[in-house]
């Protein structure tokens, strides 16, 4: 599963398409929906990351994802997902709930206030159709916990994601071949209003990832526009992890 991660910065080959959706068929739902996003304690996956921006400054890193246990949170059980280095940031921890028609993310630690303001909400929607967003938060006057223009006052967030599934593709990863992959994308933005001059500035995430049959995420791309501050030029970023090793649910995909 590939999350919206604590900062909320919040995961090409060419990708060959497996099934083609005629335009009458793409308002029907996706069925058993929930048997792309695995979540059985001891399940463990491995992905090689690499990390570019715009000065062609290029790094890679090992990220190990494993799902550690449940905790209880205001008697609701949410299962713990682990990670070594996600997004090469360090570990991670992040919770979920597997509900019957979605599944609702109850944040992360680390967290910052921003994310916190946030959660509880709902990133998947169970059988939803093809080529129709989902929206998972619209949200204004959030506190954003951070000062954009250096005038001693946090700026405030509009915050708006939507997903979107896309439809089946064929992956292939050093993990393997996995056809019939789900492709979601994911857009989130969220408007900075900054408090001195009343400038908006937006910073935007894109995410597609890709998710195979009883094994979860195979692989993920996220790019992030960052808007111009202090006199820097904007600065665009893409993270990419590819499924390298996995264990847990046997595979019939590939």
């Amino acid at each position: 599963m590939n999350k919206i991660t604590y900062t909320l910065w919040i995961f090409l080959i060419i990708l060959l398409p497996n099934m083609a959706f005629p335009m009458g068929e793409r308002s029907v739902p996706i069925g058993n929906m929930e048997n792309y996003f695995p979540d059985e304690v001891g399940m463990t996956w491995t992905y090689q990351g690499t990390i570019a921006d715009d000065v062609m400054r290029i790094g890679t890193y090992t990220n190990v994802a494993t799902v550690s246990g449940t905790i209880e949170k205001n008697g609701i059980t949410l299962k713990v997902f682990k990670e070594t280095n996600q997004a090469n940031d360090g570990p991670s921890e992040s919770y979920f709930a597997l509900e019957k028609d979605g599944i609702d993310y109850y944040g992360g630690d680390p967290s910052s206030d921003f994310e916190k303001s946030l959660v509880p909400y709902r990133i998947i929607e169970f059988d939803m159709p093809l080529h129709q967003p989902y929206a998972q938060l619209n949200r204004k006057g959030i506190p954003f916990g951070r000062d954009y223009d250096q005038d001693g006052i946090n700026e405030i967030a509009d915050v708006y994601a939507e997903i979107t599934a896309e439809g089946f593709e064929t992956v292939t990863v050093p993990a393997g071949r996995f056809k019939n992959a789900l492709k979601l994308k994911g857009l989130m933005i969220i408007r900075l209003t900054l408090s001195d001059s009343g400038e908006v500035l937006n910073i935007v995430d894109r995410t597609s990832t890709w998710f195979a049959l009883g094994v979860g995420t195979v692989k993920g791309i996220e790019s992030i526009d960052f808007p111009q501050q202090e006199g820097l030029p904007p600065l665009s970023t893409v993270i990419t992890e590819t499924l390298s090793a996995y264990s847990g649910r046997p595979n019939t995909t590939h």
